[in-house]
């Protein structure tokens, strides 16, 4: 049925249900027009509580009942989508915001653990290792620079830190 034909049948004296038995093509030519594709019952249903709505609020001195129904219902359809649109803006917003917080929280745990791990296997380091383990990894002193720091001969520092590598290697391993 077109807009047209409706526009011939309906009036706001006819009984609820066969209103809404007559305007189910127009709900189908809204939902088609306002691309919904899933959900389609849920928003049939939405479009019979505007046609609801219409029905109760008709005033015939204020133009054509169907155009009144059509406006009603397509407005209803766009509230609701809308309505849901902002629905899930806010809840991929909110998962995105608790999921931040869980992974930061779980980075802070992972670093204060790290730090107590590392504090405890530096104390049981020797001076010159700690020294070199500064020097190398936190500074980026080259191996000529660390020797000169360490009066020691370049050999001498690639050597240590090859055995405190292993060192290390064997504490984190256990």
């Amino acid at each position: 049925m077109s807009f047209e034909k409706h526009t011939q049948i309906l009036s706001p004296e006819q009984p609820f249900e066969e209103i809404l038995e007559l305007v189910q093509p127009m709900i189908t030519s809204i939902l088609v027009k306002c691309h919904i594709y899933k959900d389609f019952e849920y928003y049939r249903h939405i479009a019979a509580i505007a046609v609801w709505k219409a029905y109760e609020n008709a005033d015939p001195s204020k133009g054509q009942y169907s155009a009144y129904i059509y406006t009603t219902v397509k407005g209803e359809i766009l509230k609701e989508l809308t309505k849901e649109r902002r629905f899930q803006d806010n809840i991929s917003l909110v998962a995105d915001d608790t999921l931040n917080i869980i992974r930061c929280r779980e980075e802070q745990i992972n670093r204060l653990e790290e730090c107590s791990l590392v504090e405890k296997i530096m104390n049981q380091l020797k001076e010159e290792e700690r020294k070199i383990l500064q020097l190398y990894y936190l500074e980026g002193y080259r191996y000529e620079e660390i020797a000169k720091v360490l009066q020691l001969s370049v050999a001498a520092v690639k050597k240590r830190r090859t055995r405190l590598m292993k060192k290390l290697r064997s504490h984190f391993c256990q």
